[in-house]
């Protein structure tokens, strides 16, 4: 009975370790991002400057935002109070401010104005770290220009609170549109996909919260195929070590992995997304074949790929050699919403570049393809030009 106790405990351990569907809300589980988080808490500690914290979807920003007031509460710094909202596509201005305000238990007047939210901000005691999550969603052009104003107006009078603006986007611009007149007043902090040093730290300590270690091929491949990616990380992180304390052993090995590979691809909300890309009714369907090798096409700094990068991939993934023309329809299709618009493209006829619409879905695509044996261990390790396979810990470099 006892040692059933000890498992179930270990089980249950996991849960808090590995948040693959939950943004992580403890410091002591926040792995990495000290660049970012030193900039963050610098900002706040400045009045008149804000902060504009964006990046691609799944690479941590909430997680970050999540644990601000942890860092100002625990570490003997001024104390400030903490709150936390999230926008949906149906917000404005108005609704924005308040559900701030209702969380900082304050009423607030309606058709509020930049203005009016200054002078409240500016009465507040103990002041306030106040965090708009998803400000991507917002769609009212005119609320954008607002809060862009309340910026303005904070920064200009100096008050003491701080807004940390979240959001989707590959610039500030993206962010909170084109308002020069706030540049000056934020601090722009990116959050890119992580190290591989960063995921495998995730690793370590989340196999350390549930009592386990790991083989180095295990830590190797995991950090590898997330791509950066921690959602990646913590879900195959917690598939193995569910299957490790099943088994009542303490060792993560590559076959818990490659186990936790075939659950996730079963499991993963991209499964339907996939499905929609891919599905055909011919025998000879290149769809599969061609996402995996846009999959593992090698890309610029911002994720993007061309038609040329297809190429080499493709060959290994279908076999045979393929031009540009033979799978040319196939990139065009994945634009269209019949097949999930799981493609974004930029530029020009004959300098097209495309990109994953859905971060999560690029490195769901590889694993689909390891699970489906599509491709191989090797082959997925030679094009991502580092050997994931090797019991040596994972040189640093540029996932993209």
């Amino acid at each position: 009975m006892t040692d059933d106790v000890t498992k179930y405990q270990r089980l249950a351990r996991i849960g808090s370790a590995f948040t693959p569907r939950a943004p992580v809300d403890r410091l002591a589980l926040l792995s990495g991002r000290r660049p970012q988080i030193m900039e963050v808490v610098s900002a706040v500690g400045q009045k008149g400057l804000h902060v504009a914290l964006y990046g691609e979807r799944g690479v941590g920003k909430t997680s970050l935002a999540n644990v601000l007031s942890e860092i100002f509460h625990n570490q003997n710094l001024p104390e400030y109070r903490a709150v936390m909202i999230n926008c949906n596509t149906e917000d404005v201005f108005d609704s924005i401010w308040r559900n701030v305000f209702r969380e900082l238990h304050l009423a607030l007047e309606d058709d509020a104005s930049p203005e009016d939210v200054r002078y409240h901000l500016s009465r507040l005691d103990p002041p306030a770290i106040i965090v708009i999550d998803e400000l991507d969603r917002v769609e009212d052009d005119d609320s954008l220009s607002l809060l862009s104003d309340t910026v303005k107006s904070l920064s200009d009078r100096a008050v003491p609170s701080t807004l940390v603006l979240v959001g989707v986007a590959g610039s500030v611009d993206e962010l909170i549109g084109e308002h020069r007149s706030v540049e000056r007043a934020l601090v722009q902090v990116e959050m890119p996909r992580m190290s591989l040093s960063e995921l495998r730290e995730v690793l370590e300590r989340g196999f350390g919260e549930i009592g386990l270690t790991a083989r180095p091929t295990a830590l190797n491949k995991i950090t590898a195929l997330s791509e950066g990616l921690p959602h990646f990380t913590h879900l195959l992180g917690g598939f193995a070590s569910e299957r490790v304390v099943a088994d009542d052993r303490n060792e993560v090995v590559l076959a818990d992995v490659d186990a936790a590979i075939d659950r996730a691809v079963t499991t993963h909300t991209m499964r339907s997304a996939y499905q929609t890309a891919t599905r055909s009714t011919r025998a000879d369907n290149l769809y599969p074949d061609v996402l995996l090798a846009c999959a593992l096409a090698a890309k610029d700094a911002l994720g993007f790929f061309s038609a040329g990068a297809v190429r080499d991939p493709l060959e290994i993934v279908a076999k045979r050699r393929l031009q540009i023309p033979a799978f040319a329809r196939h990139l065009k299709q994945f634009l269209q919403p019949e097949r999930g618009s799981v493609l974004y493209r930029t530029g020009e006829p004959r300098r097209y570049f495309y990109r994953f619409a859905n971060p999560l879905l690029q490195p769901y695509v590889i694993l689909n393809g390891l699970a489906e044996n599509r491709i191989t261990d090797e082959e997925v390790a030679e094009l991502q030009g580092i050997d994931f396979t090797s019991e040596s810990p994972l040189e640093q470099r540029r996932l993209f």
